[in-house]
């Protein structure tokens, strides 16, 4: 077998969309086309490595999960052709390939029989499979009575050990607690030091920045980006990022009958100039103007950086730092600063509070405001913590 053994090739499908089933038998007698063409993929083609990883990354509807299925020949292509020789195991569906009312054994049973393994090589690998799957008495009940991760630790432990050439997962390390989620990790890279060939399509980028040699990144049923697997993740977040920026966010209306308010929010960079992207270690500038109903109400300041799904990374807040309360004007004007950002790369929002004395009533509050960190490297984290390393011995 060839390095080069495993491609695809304009591969491309379009489903029918009929109005009702009615369309459907007249286009079958009359001939005459009444239905609309979806096309979930257009000419997608790659050529992968034995014993590489190929990450497919892309968001919801690009078409990810329709060339899955067309490599591991649940489906067939409208036009293009695919090249995978030898044995192919495939998790696409959670549990759709299991009967429910069959135990987990007799299952585990059907799948390597229909993976092409002889009785004595599923005899030989059912231990293994029950004991990587880690289902203890379930194995041998119902698979119906399985919970969404039992279902997808069982699915993983066939499809790993029924000797493979390709693996192709579809959100296969999506389920399951972190421990597990581990143990997936090392059986893939068990499975590519082998010389396994391994399609991996996850939104979870961490996984396919780590796992994956190369990566196509699917837009519109289209390839969008092919390559390194870190730059092409890098590509995309910058397009995700640049998309949640261009989208219309509504900044809420003031708080009813509110004894404060916000009136001015900027971002600023090192050389005062308003913006929205930083780099790691950038100096960030954060100005607010607010006021209140009269001069001598006392005021305070929360401000936390989050993430989009509400991880919070730093905060300020002017009672707690024994800043304010401001009091003795009628507008006020505040400058945040931070010498060095922190943060390593990603999407963040501003959340802001403007609350009296004792930091119980709320007056306003603003989370209209994103901004960005872009790094031309990938990192993991968040954060980015100098870190000083000595050999000891």
């Amino acid at each position: 077998m060839s390095d080069a053994a495993f491609a695809f090739e304009g591969l491309s499908k379009v489903y029918r969309l009929y109005a009702s089933p009615r369309d459907r038998l007249l286009e079958a007698i009359t001939g005459r086309p009444r239905h609309t063409p979806v096309h979930a993929l257009r000419g997608v083609s790659a050529t992968v490595l034995r014993g590489s990883v190929l990450g497919v990354i892309g968001e919801n509807g690009s078409g990810k999960s329709t060339l899955l299925k067309i490599l591991a020949g649940t489906t067939e292509p409208t036009s293009g052709t695919v090249h995978l020789p030898g044995r192919v195991a495939a998790i696409l569906e959670l549990g759709s390939s299991f009967h429910p009312e069959v135990t987990g054994r007799r299952n585990a049973v059907l799948q390597a029989a229909l993976a092409g393994l002889t009785k004595a090589e599923i005899a030989a690998a059912l231990p293994e499979i029950e004991a990587f799957a880690e289902l203890g008495d379930f194995f041998d009940r119902p698979v119906r009575t399985y919970s969404s991760g039992m279902t997808m630790r069982l699915a993983f432990a066939v499809a790993t050990a029924v000797l493979p050439d390709v693996v192709i997962l579809d959100e296969a390390l999506a389920v399951g607690d972190g421990r597990f989620q581990k143990k997936c990790v090392d059986r893939l890279h068990d499975l590519r030091s082998r010389g396994r060939t391994i399609f991996l399509c996850s939104h979870a980028l961490y996984y396919v920045s780590t796992l994956c040699e190369t990566a196509i990144w699917l837009r519109d049923g289209e390839v969008a980006a092919l390559g390194e697997a870190q730059k092409v993740v890098l590509q995309y977040e910058e397009y995700l990022a640049r998309k949640e920026q261009e989208r219309t966010v509504a900044a809420p209306a003031a708080l009813q009958d509110s004894l404060g308010r916000f009136t001015s929010i900027r971002l600023l960079d090192g050389a005062g100039k308003e913006t929205a992207a930083f780099a790691p270690g950038d100096p960030w500038v954060l100005e607010l103007a607010f006021e209140g109903d009269t001069p001598e109400r006392p005021l305070h300041v929360h401000v936390a950086v989050v993430t989009p799904d509400q991880v919070t990374c730093f905060v300020a807040d002017s009672k707690v730092s024994g800043t304010g309360p401001f009091v003795g004007k009628a507008r006020h004007e505040i400058r945040l600063s931070v010498e060095s950002l922190p943060l390593a790369k990603g999407e963040f929002i501003l959340v802001i509070f403007l609350g009296d004395e004792k930091g119980l009533a709320l007056y306003d509050a603003r989370s209209d405001v994103r901004f960005r960190v872009e790094s031309d490297r990938w990192t993991s984290g968040f954060m980015t913590v100098p870190v000083g390393w000595e050999t000891l011995g």
